[in-house]
């Protein structure tokens, strides 16, 4: 045997790399799949045509096996155990609004971005920020039910309650879980931690090492009633009652469900995956904070522009909303206050403590009663890239200087912040 040989025979007889999936550069894919017993899973090797399924498979000199997952998150994940052909894109989000309108009685709109959400949780490393489906309302039975449907439908989904930062992050790293968390109130601190892993390249420090919680989440709590406190990457279903009656789902409908639609997602995930990580879905006309929601409800149908366009109308609701909100958020305001004391006096020094008065007034002339803290506003400038000159005995100044108005129209364009109008007397300098 020639010395090449046998370093080909070296790699592909070495020690197995445990992994709960991959994709390779030329498409290839391994996905972990469900076996004969929950707790001892399989990989499917898929090459762009020939599948491979086995407890150990090889590509390319390199030898894979399933990943050491704890036997209760196994039991709990929804795994498929074939492919089989999804149709077009378009025919299977059809499908599962169809389904899902069909088990929770929810409307047309909310069916579409669900399965959405259902799609993106396939294809989600093509997507820099995973999508969440926040569900709210007083009809628990149907959120419930929705929960059910979601995890027939969704890849890798998980379901969890009395979630904390410490819990969550005790979970095998790597997976790309569909969260579908259950539970009365969600802390700041664990909000923090899912907006953290809702980021593709964001890994969260733990017990010496890196871990990886990236993936769509789907979160049923009282604590998100109030649309100003759902995290910006979210959509909003709202589960009011009806008196609509709904068929039977029990487990062996839901067995039977997960079994039909865990194939054909697995299907879709070939099909479309290097398509979403290559798309350029223009975003432009959304507000700033629905950039990369739209960015990553757009992902989930990459092949299908007709689909694509109607994210803009799937979406008018929440931009119209986000750009309500521009109107009293401290970034916006903060810049809008610079714009005004351009226009007023171009090329002066302001002080801090002025700018933030003159953000005061333009606050309280919308309405708002809370107050400004000159601190606050002090970092929020340096924040948003505006460097003040050095602290006198009054304070630090800014000068407005061609450049700082430059950035500053820079600013309030790619923030949404309402244009500067003429001053009036409540928004005034006063020098």
């Amino acid at each position: 045997m020639k010395p090449n040989e046998n370093a080909v025979v070296s790699a592909v007889v070495g020690c197995p790399i445990a992994t709960a999936g991959e994709v390779f550069a030329d498409g290839a894919m391994i996905e972990l799949i469900g076996g004969v017993h929950p707790s001892q899973p399989l990989l499917m090797l898929w090459d762009g045509s020939t599948e491979i399924i086995g407890p150990v498979v090889e590509y390319d000199g390199q030898l894979y096996s399933p990943a050491l997952i704890e036997s209760s998150i196994l039991r709990e994940l929804t795994l498929p155990t074939s492919c089989s052909p999804h149709g077009t894109t378009r025919e299977f989000l059809a499908e599962i609004c169809k389904l899902v309108t069909a088990l929770v009685g929810v409307d047309e709109k909310a069916a579409s971005l669900i399965a959405r959400i259902v799609l993106c949780s396939a294809i989600v490393e093509a997507v820099s920020v995973a999508p969440a489906l926040v569900i709210t309302g007083p009809d628990t039975s149907r959120a419930n039910r929705l929960l059910c449907v979601l995890r027939c439908l969704c890849r890798h989904p998980i379901r969890l309650t009395s979630v904390t930062p410490a819990s969550l992050s005790s979970l095998a790293s790597g997976l790309r879980y569909t969260f579908l968390i259950r539970q009365t109130a969600v802390s700041d601190k664990l909000q923090k931690l899912l907006d953290d892993a809702s980021r593709r390249d964001q890994k969260i420090p733990s017990r010496g090492g890196l871990l990886d919680l990236f993936g769509v989440q789907v979160i049923q709590s009282d604590s998100f009633l109030s649309a100003n406190s759902c995290p910006l990457r979210s959509i909003q279903i709202a589960m009011i009652p009806t008196n609509a009656v709904l068929p039977v789902l029990d487990e062996s409908g839901q067995r039977r469900i997960a079994s039909e639609f865990q194939a054909k997602l697995l299907s879709f995930r070939r099909t479309n995956l290097g398509a979403s990580q290559r798309q350029d879905f223009d975003a432009s006309n959304f507000s700033f904070p629905l950039k990369d929601l739209a960015r990553s409800i757009a992902a989930a149908t990459p092949d299908d522009p007709e689909s694509q366009a109607e994210v803009f109308e799937l979406l008018r609701e929440e931009d119209a909303e986000s750009r309500s909100a521009r109107w009293t958020d401290l970034s916006a305001i903060t810049v809008e206050a610079v714009l005004v004391a351009w226009k007023e006096s171009p090329g002066e020094a302001f002080y801090i403590s002025e700018l933030s008065n003159l953000a005061q007034a333009i606050l309280r002339g919308r309405g708002e009663d809370s107050n400004i803290d000159p601190g606050a506003f002090g970092k929020c400038l340096k924040a948003l890239g505006f460097a003040t000159e050095p602290r006198d005995a009054k304070g630090r100044k800014l000068q407005l200087s061609e450049g700082v108005h430059d950035h500053a129209l820079r600013l309030a364009r790619d923030l949404d912040a309402p244009a500067p109008e003429v001053s009036s007397p409540e928004v005034s300098l006063r020098r």
